[in-house]
């Protein structure tokens, strides 16, 4: 996986799909959960409403990062192309999402924790 300049990050599901983490996401994660910060929060076992919240945070980021023309996933498709094979890649994604988008576009190097380089520096 890597991120593409246009600032997607590219994740393979049933096909190669982008994840795009813009100011649309920010705003519907703020509307959503009071801050787009909380994503480390949201994104836990911890949260009553884990798996419902995973779905919604990445059909959101795959049809905003989709390319122009394509159709829009809804929740419960999403949520046949995850499974506990692959739940740990999509959370990893959406983290590395969140990295390119909040810096400009940088990758997220191999070996580093994508979750946690990505919520590091928000204070």
């Amino acid at each position: 996986m890597s991120a593409l300049k246009d600032g997607r990050y590219e994740i393979e599901l049933d096909k190669t799909r982008h994840l795009l983490f813009d100011l649309n996401v920010i705003d519907e994660l703020n509307e959503k959960y009071g801050g787009y910060d909380k994503l480390g929060e949201i994104l836990t076992p911890d949260n009553p409403k884990y798996i419902k919240d995973l779905k919604w945070i990445l059909a959101l980021l795959i049809n905003e990062g989709a390319d122009e023309g394509e159709e829009e996933l809804t929740e419960k498709q999403v949520g046949k192309l995850i499974n506990s094979g692959n739940m740990n890649t999509a959370i990893g994604s959406i983290f590395a999402a969140f990295n390119i988008g909040t810096t400009g576009g940088q990758p997220v190097e191999e070996d580093e924790n994508p979750k946690i380089a990505a919520t590091e520096n928000l204070t």
